[in-house]
């Protein structure tokens, strides 16, 4: 059952040991972070500390601390403790060649949940950036001024680069049912990278097209955000694949698919934890929750033929990584080498998928023999 952050009441103690208070109450405080920006969240905690040392405090304490810290009024923001659900956005956007304006407009509902069937607009941090044609992210200069557009204001209400330090990344402040964002000096038009970092723990709708996806999961800066397009993209892929392998229809991958993932899978990260992660595919399981009626074996061959295709036309690229991720010397566990590890046997885990491949089965023995993981 949906309930609050904060419940008003419980039955049982026990029962606040939840998802919705542990994950999201944590979320719920690295927002405050987002706009308030590091300084900001800083002077809040120490005022925090200094006046509630030793004793027993409420979420109340803790939020009054960052507004008095900060002159900062989070009245609004207090309704991320006190309503249940997640909230969702849609967004559309709209460019304007002649102007150099790119115009967004992001929509957020709630729906009803026990005991609350009408939800408030929550005030939301939603961090957007712009890549151009070149996959470069873009400097962000928005409209800060207010003018009519029919019978519709529109207001625009950002803080640029507060809490990620960047141009390239501006945090946009949601605090009604709808607003628009005018950015200007934009030079063509662009893909917009939203929610980057996930700022907020909302579903977004977007009207992004395949294309544009595919071009996120290759380019975006933002890893949350490479990962989810690339993690949308999949497993809407394989779930046409799915479909295909229950009317009988042969598999075939999209090539656009397999060089975006070429590019994930050469582009050499700093972080090779994260590497790893990105070029993992939807598990079967969160396949599942998109059908109707569970097909297992369909969603099984669907996926495996994607891991053996991928394989089969990435095979030298796989060596490659794998080769290059390899560690000789004691075994450690900080996280450069655990990273290395996770890509290293992610690129082996699929080089598996080919049958009867002796470089592969040689691979595989000698990782074996050596102990290494």
């Amino acid at each position: 059952m949906a309930h609050p952050v904060r419940p008003e009441s419980y039955v049982e103690i026990n029962n606040f040991y939840t998802t919705t208070v542990y994950n999201k109450g944590a979320e719920v405080i690295r927002m405050m972070r987002t706009l308030l920006g590091p300084e900001g969240f800083r002077k809040g905690t120490d005022l925090y500390f200094s006046r509630h040392d030793g004793q027993a405090v409420t979420t109340d304490d803790f939020v009054k601390a960052m507004e008095d810290a900060t002159g900062t009024d989070l009245a609004q923001f207090r309704l991320w403790y006190t309503q249940a659900g997640t909230p969702e956005l849609t967004m559309t956007r709209r460019y304007d060649p002649l102007e150099k304006t790119y115009t967004v407009t992001i929509r957020q509902s709630c729906p009803a949940t026990p005991g609350q069937p009408v939800k408030k607009p929550f005030y939301i941090p939603v961090a957007v950036g712009l890549l151009g044609k070149d996959g470069k992210e873009l400097t962000l200069k928005l409209d800060t001024g207010t003018r009519g557009q029919g019978e519709k204001e529109i207001t625009k209400s950002a803080i640029a680069t507060r809490g990620r330090g960047d141009t390239g990344t501006m945090v946009l402040e949601l605090k009604k049912a709808e607003e628009t964002f005018v950015f200007t000096e934009v030079p063509e038009e662009p893909v917009p990278s939203l929610l980057r970092g996930f700022s907020a723990p909302v579903k977004v709708k977007s009207d992004l097209s395949d294309d544009e996806r595919l071009f996120l999961m290759a380019h975006d800066s933002d890893e949350f955000n490479r990962w989810d397009a690339g993690q949308q993209f999949a497993a809407k892929l394989l779930l046409e694949l799915v479909e295909d392998h229950q009317q009988g229809r042969p598999l075939v991958l999209d090539n656009m698919f397999i060089d975006a993932f070429k590019e994930t899978l050469e582009s050499g990260m700093d972080d090779r934890m994260f590497q790893a992660f990105a070029l993992a595919l939807p598990s079967e399981a969160y396949l599942a929750d998109f059908m109707p009626v569970i097909d297992p074996e369909a969603i099984h061959a669907a996926r495996r033929f994607v891991q053996q295709a991928l394989a089969a036309v990435l095979k030298d690229s796989f060596l490659a990584v794998y080769r290059a991720n390899l560690e000789s010397g004691p075994y450690r566990i900080d996280q450069p080498a655990m990273g290395k590890r996770s890509l290293k046997n992610t690129c082996l885990g699929y080089l598996m998928e080919l049958d009867d491949d002796d470089d592969v089965l040689r691979l595989c023995v000698d990782q074996y023999r050596t102990g290494g993981t």
